[in-house]
């Protein structure tokens, strides 16, 4: 299972979730931060809270359409959080220092 986030460019975060059929593609969700101060703590949690609904339905389907037995689909929502750490973390630090 492989699972790949990226940032598709500010102020938008992208994040991809792993897909059963085909190991070369995955599902994408953007998630629109444009409007969030992420210099504040309560901008910050907002955004969390954005990629946590985006990483719940990302990966809710399978290829086929079909929903994804609960084991699975946790199992993909925390490696989509875990591989958007990062990401957040860049832009927290971009926003408060202007990088």
């Amino acid at each position: 299972m492989k699972t790949l986030i990226a940032i598709a460019a500010l102020p938008v975060l992208a994040m991809t979730a792993p897909q059963a059929a085909f190991a070369g593609e995955a599902s994408t969700a953007r998630v629109a931060i444009h409007d969030l101060d992420l210099t504040s703590e309560a901008g910050q949690a907002e955004m969390e809270k954005r990629v946590r609904k985006a990483a719940y339905a990302v990966c809710k389907y399978e290829d086929d359409g079909q929903l994804r037995e609960a084991n699975a689909h946790f199992s993909c929502v925390r490696t989509a959080l875990k591989k958007s750490e990062g990401q957040m973390a860049t832009l927290v630090a971009n926003a408060r220092f202007g990088g």
